[in-house]
């Protein structure tokens, strides 16, 4: 189904609806472009009707309810076949673009501005697709789950290894699944119900990930996936807690500086959440750090050169 006759198909059915369903309706017809970014909730409160509304709304269509009407939506974004023929072959298609516009512009700064502002973009972007009961469900998750898996590969795997490294810090029990030796589901023998599993995947979405992340689903854990598309095969398992940003900037192969604000902000609300106990695990990780002489503080290397004259 296209997502025109989606849309023909909702107008067909509004004859037989009443109150605030009809107004529902109306709000999905008229900014249709909306409905894969934000949640029922969401979308709910910009219609200004009870989200039971679209509930009903999505089973008048012979739906189980408002998240297969959304998959609908999403699986009739209009770039989706495009996107997901393009993604195989994105890192040749991202060198050429940068030879071609470099070549075309104005000079450096030219081509320097124009990197930053979409660069920008991208972040501008991960933020208007964010809900505040998104957030809130998965800042608990993160903070009470007796155990966190993060799991990322090859570019995605920046922003994975951000958060396991910013939530190490705050909380115990993070485990980061990097694939040493080449079976990082070992890792996973051990996850129970509760537990978390955070997936970082962008197009061509990695196998592994997926894969691992259907065995912790299976094993009873909950999904929070972080990817470049609401089409990600893996929003399947995250349900609510897909979180997307785009990578098509201008850095090579891809921009991940949507997927790292993300992370960010997910480990800026669970240390807020997490309050004193947080805290107080920083501060014994920095004064640790600090009394390891991992840090190269001012005056710090010239002391050990003298230290060294003098015992010579």
């Amino acid at each position: 189904m296209t997502r025109p006759e989606l849309i023909e198909q909702i107008k067909s059915i509004c004859v037989d609806l009443s109150g605030q369903m009809v107004d529902g309706a109306h709000y999905v017809i008229n900014n249709a472009d909306e409905i894969p970014f934000y949640s029922m909730r969401e979308i709910a409160r910009r219609a200004n009707v009870q989200p039971v509304n679209l509930v009903r709304l999505a089973q008048k269509l012979g739906l189980n309810g408002y998240k297969d009407l959304r998959q609908q939506f999403i699986d009739t974004t209009p770039e989706r076949p495009q996107r997901d023929r393009l993604s195989l072959h994105r890192n040749e298609a991202s060198a050429r673009t940068l030879i071609a516009e470099m070549g075309k512009s104005s000079g450096l700064k030219a081509f320097v501005d124009s990197f930053f502002e979409t660069e920008q973009a991208v972040v501008t972007q991960a933020r208007a697709h964010l809900s505040e009961e998104q957030l809130e469900k998965a800042v608990e998750l993160l903070a009470h789950a007796p155990k966190v898996y993060v799991m990322g590969r090859r570019t995605a795997f920046s922003p994975a290894y951000t958060l396991a490294y910013t939530l190490q810090k705050a909380r115990p029990n993070i485990v980061l699944l990097d694939g040493p030796g080449g079976a990082p589901e070992g890792a996973l023998d051990d996850i129970r119900p509760g537990d978390a599993f955070v997936a970082v995947t962008f197009a061509p979405f990695n196998r592994l990930v997926h894969r691992m992340a259907e065995k912790a689903a299976l094993s009873g854990a909950t999904l929070v996936a972080i990817t470049d598309s609401f089409a990600a095969p893996i929003s399947k398992l995250a349900g609510s807690l897909h979180f997307v940003a785009q990578s098509s900037g201008r850095a090579f192969p891809e921009s991940t500086l949507g997927a790292i604000a993300i992370v960010n902000i997910l480990a800026a609300l669970t240390i807020s959440k997490l309050g004193e106990v947080a805290e107080h695990r920083i501060r014994d990780n920095e004064r640790f750090l600090v009394n390891s002489g991992e840090y190269l503080l001012s005056g710090t290397a010239k002391t050990s050169r003298r230290k060294k004259v003098a015992e010579a």
